[in-house]
């Protein structure tokens, strides 16, 4: 079969040139239809992203101006004053390499010391239910209609 006859053979009416060109369109509208909505849905999640992103930068702005209202040297000033609170002493300051040393010649606090005294039973008792006096009668239960 020589080129030209490939062109020319019809199937059920059709030649077979013109079948396998639909073939090759239809895939290639598949394609491109596939292609689309695979980008859409990617489009649609690159837009959350990005959007993600602006909100977090808008919360990053409002943290930052919360923290820099927060150490306004003015606005610290103004809790120690109120706090009672002074600088620390030249004598107490000390570098990162003496305070191994500090820490060794500092006196260990005293223990706390827990009452061992026996308790009372009359004070254990005093938390017990009181109980109920036995000249209270109960109370009258409701007859049922007959």
């Amino acid at each position: 079969m020589s080129l030209s006859g490939l062109f020319n053979r019809r199937v059920r009416g059709f030649r077979v040139v013109e079948v396998v060109g639909m073939g090759v369109l239809l895939t290639l509208v598949t394609g491109v239809y596939l292609a689309k909505t695979v980008a859409g849905r990617e489009r649609n999640e690159i837009a959350l992203i990005v959007r993600e992103i602006e909100d977090e930068k808008a919360r990053k702005r409002l943290l930052e101006a919360e923290v820099a209202h927060l150490e306004q040297p003015r606005r610290i000033e103004a809790l120690a004053v109120a706090m009672g609170l002074q600088p620390i002493a030249a004598d107490r300051e000390t570098t990162e390499d003496a305070l191994v040393d500090v820490a060794r010649n500092r006196a260990a606090p005293a223990p706390v010391a827990l009452p061992t005294a026996p308790v009372a039973a009359e004070a254990l008792a005093s938390d017990a239910p009181q109980p109920i006096p036995a000249d209270v009668a109960p109370s009258p239960q409701p007859e049922a209609p007959r």
